[in-house]
């Protein structure tokens, strides 16, 4: 019996409406180097030119222009619905070292949203979200859209209703790599733990307790683990092809471990360790199409073209 697909098209109507809705927002500027003197400046920037993002419960902090930044302690607990920092710029890198994002209403608006809100046409790239550090309780950990070349690595994303998403990158974009990052969904798990809507992204060595929901082509979806949630990963929406999935854990979830959705073809699904699901691993493709399941570790399987 399959659950995720109503998932995904969940993922993608909630997509459409926080995409085209109207964000609230306090305005927190990032610090400003003040004073052109050693002390002050060296304080407010760091080494290296680097600028700091005090603590704060004003949500969100804008960064609008390029750079390093630096969280030197929390942002929020952020109202209900906004967003904890909105990244609106090309080639910026935030350091969460070791901090959190905080919202006070589980689980409603993005900890980090990657978007040019002021010109939305505008493509972004070279966004780099580097942890440790942990984003609380929103309904996305980040949430990406019109940006491109990009990472988020090393976060840990929350959201204790279970109706949340770790790690969401929307249509256009695409070539994201997602790694080493963890999220927790609450129970029931309603939700994707990451969300892809483009091509051409890496997730690798994810340790999730959602699912992979995938639509779209040519990613790379490499050991990462996907247990003891809804379901494990779903390949969907009937166009999503050529993709290669290697190396992954899904065990214990309630449905699936693996499924391709009818009409995505031509992906590769090897090495990877199934159990404990319902199935184990699925194809909705008459004799598999030209999908190929090949050194696979499994108990059920929904057609013997499944190796």
């Amino acid at each position: 019996m399959k659950r995720i697909f109503p998932k995904l098209a969940a993922v993608a109507i909630v997509l459409a409406m926080c995409l085209g809705a109207p964000v609230v927002y306090a305005n927190r500027p990032i610090m400003d180097p003040g004073p052109d003197n050693g002390h002050d400046k060296k304080k407010m920037e760091g080494e290296g030119g680097h600028k700091t993002i005090p603590p704060t419960p004003v949500c969100p902090v804008h960064i609008t222009q390029p750079g390093n930044y630096d969280l030197a302690g929390p942002v929020g607990p952020c109202p209900t619905g906004v967003n904890g920092i909105d990244i609106e710029a090309s080639d910026v890198t935030l350091h969460l070292n070791g901090f959190s994002i905080n919202q006070s209403t589980p689980c409603t608006g993005d900890g980090i949203h990657v978007e040019n809100q002021a010109n939305p046409a505008a493509m972004l790239s070279e966004v780099h979200v580097l942890g440790p550090g942990m984003i609380n309780d929103f309904f996305s950990g980040l949430m990406s859209k019109n940006a491109a070349d990009s990472f988020v690595k090393q976060v840990m994303a929350t959201c204790q209703t279970g109706f949340g998403h770790g790690f969401r990158i929307g249509s256009p974009g695409g070539r994201w790599k997602i790694q080493g990052n963890v999220f927790r969904n609450g129970t029931p798990q309603q939700s994707c733990a990451i969300s892809l809507f483009t091509d051409d992204n890496d997730v690798v060595g994810n340790d999730l307790n959602d699912g992979i929901c995938l639509v779209g082509s040519n990613n790379t979806i490499v050991n990462n683990t996907a247990s003891g949630g809804d379901g494990g990963m779903e390949i969907g929406f009937g166009f999503s092809k050529d993709n290669e999935i290697h190396g992954n854990t899904t065990d214990n979830n309630i449905f699936f471990g693996i499924s391709i959705d009818a009409g995505s073809t031509g992906n590769n699904i090897t090495g990877n360790e199934s159990s404990n699901n319902h199935p184990d691993m699925e194809d909705d493709n008459p004799n598999c199409d030209s999908n190929k399941w090949e050194g696979n570790h499994f108990n059920t399987a929904s057609q013997t073209c499944i190796h």
